[in-house]
């Protein structure tokens, strides 16, 4: 069985102390709980915002109905990288 990497992606706000602009980010975390919940269309959005963006299908991303909320319409952006 190969060997995965899972990662998923959070957004993020990062503030320049120095000239105060703002730059919205996104970076990959370790863990689900550590993500960022979105409403289903954002997720979209941004799940192929990423793909574009990755080479040679190194990831291979997916929007996933996160399993720690209790509601049903919060999901995750979870990227899955095979280790040769």
């Amino acid at each position: 069985m190969p060997m995965t990497n899972t990662f998923y992606i959070a957004a993020n706000i990062l503030f320049d102390i120095g000239t105060g602009e703002k730059k919205e980010v996104l970076m990959l975390v370790n863990h689900e709980i550590d993500a960022t919940f979105f409403k289903k269309a954002d997720a979209d959005a941004y799940k192929e915002f990423v793909a574009r963006r990755t080479t040679n299908n190194e990831i291979t991303w997916s929007v996933d109905q996160t399993r720690l909320r209790g509601t049903g319409d919060l999901y995750v952006i979870r990227g899955v990288q095979y280790v040769p």
